[in-house]
């Protein structure tokens, strides 16, 4: 049950940053100018969105014990794989979307940054579900 702590808290801090960053890219591509203020919007997002699954991420640490067998883990396991692989799809889909050339280079590391948001927590709870293999 603890598994799903971490789960939990890799959904909570993908979905909103997504969401997030699908607002403020379509904001960016419209007016590269912006980058700055669009920025700080968007890490200031990230900060309010991650408090509950950090929360949740601690949580799951205070209650950490093995698992009896490791197909325990497959089902918690393969949720955080799919979230994972859905941010990096999501991420990689929204960049190449209507970008002008002038916009493509603010574009792009507006996308790494996010990118590396996005998945940190759900690294987190995949490292922390191999901490609870027998």
């Amino acid at each position: 049950m603890v598994a799903y702590y971490f789960v939990a808290a890799a959904v909570l801090a993908a979905l909103p940053i997504l969401t997030l960053y699908k607002v403020l890219v379509g904001k960016l591509k419209e007016e590269p100018t912006a980058q700055a203020s669009i920025q700080q919007k968007f890490f200031i997002g990230v900060a309010l969105s991650e408090t509950i699954p950090l929360l949740l991420i601690v949580f799951g640490y205070i209650n950490l014990t093995p698992v009896n067998s490791v197909e325990e883990l497959y089902i918690p396991g393969l949720i955080v794989l799919f979230i994972m692989a859905y941010a990096v799809f999501f991420i990689f889909l929204q960049r190449n979307v209507d970008v002008t050339p002038e916009a493509k280079p603010i574009v792009q590391s507006f996308t790494l940054i996010s990118l590396a948001l996005a998945l940190g927590v759900p690294i987190i709870a995949l490292v922390s579900l191999f901490m609870m293999m027998p």
